[in-house]
């Protein structure tokens, strides 16, 4: 899980330097992750499924704040939604309150993904004039002084017509990674004060 999720951001950030290598004729742009910070925590507590949060040991003194990236195995599991000097509370992915701007790979598709409470996750407002199939790769996009470059966070488990208007997709996303046994987790910090 964890190397297949490494090699699906690895991919999507090469087809991105691809592009703006044509773009700028040449010029080289700056690693993916020069310049970020991981900030390694160890969750101190798990709440059960219901309610989609962790606690972790790190907070205001290792330079946590609030919006920041939290990544497991790879991909994004969920962003920090709370913080005291020595503990932080990550709102996961599949949390109802989450809201994540998303694109769904090899489509030019860009959306809102939120929690559905129950371990998984539903795209918002998709039309049906794209052509989405179970399996398909969900990055988190990208999201200046958070994240730099688009980084996965599921993958499509299914998806229907909405009952409500039969022009948009109902989508299902699995999260990418299982965080029901989570022991750590990394924050990133875009940019980090010296």
């Amino acid at each position: 899980m964890r190397l297949r999720n490494h090699l699906a951001n690895v991919t999507e950030w090469l087809l991105r330097e691809r592009q703006k290598v044509e773009e700028l004729s040449g010029l080289r742009d700056r690693p993916v992750w020069k310049g970020a910070k991981f900030v390694f925590a160890d969750v101190i507590i798990a709440f059960n499924r219901s309610h989609n949060r962790l606690v972790i040991n790190r907070g205001e003194d290792d330079g946590l704040m609030k919006d920041q990236f939290v990544f497991a195995n790879n991909a994004v599991i969920g962003t920090i939604c709370e913080v005291s000097p020595r503990t932080a509370q990550v709102k996961l992915i599949t949390d109802p309150t989450s809201k994540i701007a998303i694109k769904i790979a090899e489509l030019n598709a860009d959306t809102v993904m939120q929690g559905t409470g129950n371990g998984f996750a539903m795209l918002q407002l998709l039309s049906t004039k794209y052509s989405i199939k179970i399996g398909d790769i969900v990055w988190a996009q990208r999201k200046p002084g958070f994240l730099d470059t688009p980084v996965i966070v599921g993958t499509v488990d299914r998806y229907e017509k909405n009952e409500e208007n039969p022009l948009l997709w109902d989508v299902i996303v699995k999260p990418a990674c299982e965080t029901d046994d989570l022991k750590n987790v990394d924050v990133i910090i875009m940019n980090p004060q010296k």
